[in-house]
């Protein structure tokens, strides 16, 4: 099988399970991650024991090796980054929310298309046992009617009006 080069774009809480979740397949190589800084990226890149650093998310685009992004940034960052790895051809793996509105998700739809690029969005809740049980008690009716939406985790989501306050969230001029 063909090896997979990858980059990644933020390394706080869900980077670093993105690099483990990848190496497990057995034929990407993480070969490039971007921080907010040069001091951060390579202080994280020798922690995950990835070759190259940036400071600057745009040189990892740049970089012609990497095929496909994975975007872990904060919630405000998905769409501008998706958009500009997709432009540079790369194929992405985000997080989600994908962008933070359907108008923004349908443009970087259409963009992956034409380019031809894989353009995917990490949901790793989804198959989670007690999730996939919950769904089942909906589907059938067990849980009795339900108006409000179960969700689940402990982020800090921006769609919720809470935008995360890291040192990413200012990089990308998130507030």
């Amino acid at each position: 099988m063909k090896t997979v080069k990858a980059g990644i774009i933020g390394t706080g809480f869900v980077g670093p399970m993105h690099v483990e979740a990848a190496r497990r397949l057995g034929f990407v190589e993480m070969v490039a991650l971007a921080e907010v800084d040069d001091a951060t990226a390579r202080a994280k890149a020798d922690q995950l024991s990835i070759p190259h650093a940036y400071g600057d998310y745009r040189k990892l685009l740049a970089n012609p090796d990497i095929e496909v992004v994975h975007i872990c940034t904060p919630n405000a960052g998905h769409y501008p980054m998706a958009k500009e790895a997709i432009a540079a051809g790369k194929s992405v793996v985000c997080e989600k929310p994908l962008a933070m509105n359907s108008k923004e998700s349908r443009e970087l739809v259409g963009l992956a298309r034409k380019a031809n690029c894989v353009a995917a969005v990490d949901f790793n809740y989804r198959f989670y046992p007690l999730n996939q049980h919950a769904r089942a008690m909906g589907r059938t009716c067990k849980i009795g009617s339900t108006s409000t939406p179960i969700t689940t985790g402990a982020s800090s989501p921006t769609w919720a009006g809470r935008a995360a306050r890291s040192p990413m969230s200012a990089a990308i001029g998130a507030t």
